[in-house]
């Protein structure tokens, strides 16, 4: 396969995996092959546990757990790569020896299992449980047989010494064996057997039978290289099809047991015997498992695999020759005279068996599984404990209640899933949804958790790959993930998280929308609760740092201003943003906001009204960082035509005022026009925020640009002459600004006039005698 990119970061290189194969999302023939996607863990596992980086600490049993689960990885690619193979081709048992009565049994073993994909796919299992067992060096063994004891007979006889000396009487394999006869052995001897005894039963146990086979060979055991043969079934070529056999062939070549049952019984005989070894009991039971030699195989299982490999190859076997057993009254298997006419019967039938119809036989499997269950909880560790339940999952076909119980495990806050598990467990979820496997899937749980783990690990640039396996939740997850971003975040990094949407198929304008509203939710949660009291703008400071719900707020205009979808929104958020922070006098959030916002956006809104309010927000928040800066004034500079430019500033302040004043403020509306419903009430709770915006500042900006007026007029005595303009514009009654200093039981217009009686002082302090004339 692919050498998987392995660094120091686990999570990155689980992700990297997880997106080169996001492309073949859907297609489990590629997902699940041995260059797919769980064999890219499997790899990645076993890089980083028997690889050493920089800033990688790991400890001999991280490295265990990894390698455990790097052969968990290897389980789920090699029964889910089974499981999508075709079943139930070629011809049944019945149609070959209907056609064949010298069918070798071979080749009827070979049907049977395409006739019963759950006995192929725990042969599989068997397989990968002996490909992961490492057997130890063999022993260094003699080629002679029993050299010192034969030697120590030898001797006795030619010194003539008939008595029994505690050796064996005779040189026969089963001499140590027979009943009567309690003769042993050479300790060397004794020794060496004992050593060839495990050599053999670990060769077994990792599969590796022509191995075992060539060492009896080489400690001249040939009856034991015979006995380990006889596992092999009959194969005959040349007999598998007669209508397509090769008459001009004279040579025929057949191989392995032509009374494999029969074998199979005395093997099963052998291993309970009384007068064996533990270990050679054990040999026998390895090579013809079966339930009722268990008990003999079990005593040398030290490890959960070895008991997950001697119950599966005790179901296997019985099931085989059971199998086998439905041909009994043919040529291989003659059986008794009632069995040839019952296989005759079936014969002469033309039922084709169905395919996966063992539900029986699941029970049988399920009741020799249920033990191992009990062995897994008994783990220390819950990372191993897990990892062996799933394994039992995947054997058992028990997934979606693995999942279950493992979402259920965070639903206990005192007892949580270790990250590991988490960490696995979510891949494994996007396994099981990336290879369409949705009836062994449960919620959407595990991935979430997940995805809260990245983010507190500050993994979050990977986290839009794992929010887009979550189907219809996928947008609000991720908006939640980016709306959950610290509030210091440079723009850049927003944009780039959010733009992340696209690379994983999210709708970028859903994902930014929903960020959107989800900003402004977490700004609710953190604003007091309003009590429609009015704010005092006089106490507002022109430049205040802002709160975190203030900061939401801006951030949630922010989201509608990085891609191009969302354009079009931004000018009737902003608005809606902006009306209310002034409403509620958060000023300097507002002026924030708007200076966030590019002057060409004004141009990507449709509605002339919308686009008409926000150019009124940016009049009205210049105009107010303009007051701020004018009251900042403590003495004007000395500098040469310092006067005339600072009269030109004070009337170009007074021309935004009037300005700001006297545009459209989008309050005068016929209640006729608008329609009821979600759209009427909105336009009223606006009309109503306008309102109160206006007579909260207009009031304001007017008393501010009088006490302005009034402070320069030391230094620009025509200020004076600009205080009175106002009076007149506030008076008039096209406009009707006076209307605007009472509301809500708030009168402002006393604390007006009484700047007004003082600028008319003022004014005849200077010169003029005539108030009117001042006034005009």
């Amino acid at each position: 396969m692919d050498k998987a990119i392995v660094t120091s970061n686990i999570y990155r290189d689980f992700a990297q995996g997880v997106e080169k194969f996001q492309k073949d999302r859907g297609n489990p023939d590629v997902l699940v092959s041995a260059r797919g996607l769980a064999a890219t863990f499997r790899e990645i596992c076993i890089r980083r546990a028997t690889r050493r980086h920089s800033g990688q600490s790991l400890k001999d049993e991280d490295r265990r757990l990894l390698r455990l689960e790097a052969e968990t990885w290897e389980l789920l690619q090699r029964v889910y790569e089974h499981r999508r193979k075709p079943q139930g081709e070629g011809r049944t048992t019945q149609e070959m020896l209907k056609a064949n009565a010298y069918t070798p049994t071979l080749a009827l073993y070979q049907s049977s299992l395409s006739y019963s994909p759950r006995l192929a796919e725990l042969c599989e299992i068997q397989k990968w449980l002996e490909s992961i067992y490492r057997p130890i060096e063999p022993p260094l063994l003699t080629n002679e047989y029993w050299k010192f004891t034969t030697m120590d007979l030898k001797q006795k006889r030619r010194q003539g010494q008939t008595t029994r000396t505690g050796y064996v009487r005779t040189l026969d394999p089963d001499a140590v064996n027979r009943i009567g006869d309690s003769g042993v052995l050479n300790a060397d001897d004794a020794e060496e057997e004992k050593s060839l005894l495990d050599s053999l039963f670990q060769h077994i146990r990792a599969g590796k039978l022509e191995d075992a086979i060539e060492i009896c060979q080489t400690a001249a055991r040939p009856w034991r290289a015979a006995l380990l043969r006889g596992s092999y079934q009959l194969r005959w070529d040349s007999l598998n099809d007669l209508s397509e056999r090769d008459t001009g062939v004279s040579e025929e070549i057949w191989s392995g047991n032509r009374r494999w049952i029969l074998w199979r019984q005395m093997c099963a005989e052998a291993s309970m015997s009384s007068s064996l070894s533990t270990t050679d009991k054990a040999l026998h039971a390895s090579i013809a498992p079966s339930v009722y030699t268990l008990p003999a195989l079990l005593p040398m299982c030290h490890t959960w695999e070895d008991h997950l490999w001697a119950r599966l190859g005790a179901l296997i076997g019985d099931r085989v020759e059971m199998k086998l057993g439905e041909t009994a009254g043919g040529f291989w298997n003659p059986g008794s005279f009632r069995d040839r006419l019952a296989l005759r019967a079936r014969l002469e039938s033309d039922v084709k068996p169905f395919v996966g119809q063992e539900s029986d036989w699941e029970s049988v499997i399920a009741h020799q599984l249920d033990e191992l269950s009990d062995m897994a909880v008994e783990t220390s560790d819950p990372v191993e404990d897990f990892l062996r339940r799933s394994q039992l999952g995947v054997i058992c076909r028990k997934m979606k209640s693995l999942l279950i119980e493992v979402e259920d495990a965070f639903k206990d806050s005192e007892e949580s899933l270790p990250v590991e598990s988490l960490r696995f467990f979510a891949h494994l979820w996007l396994f099981l949804n990336m290879i369409n496997a949705s009836n062994e899937l449960s919620s959407t749980r595990i991935i979430e958790k997940y995805i809260e783990v990245l983010q507190q690990s500050g993994e979050r640039d990977i986290v839009a790959l794992y929010t887009s396996f979550l189907g219809h939740a996928a947008i609000r997850k991720y908006a939640d993930f980016l709306a959950s971003m610290p509030l210091g975040s440079p723009n850049s990094e927003l944009d780039r998280a959010l733009r992340s949407a696209v690379a994983y198929h999210l709708d970028v304008r859903l994902v930014a929308e929903e960020a959107s509203r989800l900003s402004r939710d977490r700004a609710a949660k953190l604003l007091p609760p309003d009590i429609g009291k009015l704010p005092d703008l006089s106490q507002v400071e022109s430049k205040q740092s802002l709160t975190d719900a203030e900061k939401h707020i801006v951030r949630s205009i922010a989201w509608l201003r990085f891609h191009a979808s969302t354009h079009a929104l931004i000018i009737p958020r902003s608005n809606e943003a902006i009306r209310w922070l002034l409403c509620h006098g958060h000023i300097s959030a507002a002026i924030q906001l708007s200076a966030d916002l590019p002057k060409a956006d004004t141009n990507e809104s449709g509605d002339h009204v919308h686009a008409i309010e926000y150019l009124l927000y940016r009049k009205l928040l210049a105009l107010w960082d303009n007051l701020s800066a004018f009251e900042k004034i403590k003495e004007p500079q000395t500098a040469l035509n310092w006067k005339r430019r600072l009269e030109d500033q004070i009337q170009r302040l007074f021309d935004d005022f009037v300005e700001v004043v006297t545009m459209d403020w989008g309050i005068e509306s016929d209640e006729s026009d608008v329609e009821d419903g979600p759209a009427a009430d909105g336009d009223a709770r606006r009309i109503e925020e306008l309102v109160c915006l206006r007579r909260l500042f207009i009031p304001e900006i007017s008393i501010r640009l009088t006490q302005v007026l009034m402070n320069m007029s030391t230094y620009i005595p025509s200020a004076v002459k600009l205080v009175m303009e106002l009076v007149n514009l506030v008076a008039d009654g096209k406009d009707k600004l006076h209307l605007d200093f009472v509301y809500r039981g708030r009168n402002r217009l006393p604390e007006y006039l009484l700047l007004v009686k003082e600028a008319l002082i003022t004014g005849m302090g200077a010169g003029g005698s005539d108030p009117l004339a001042l006034a005009a």
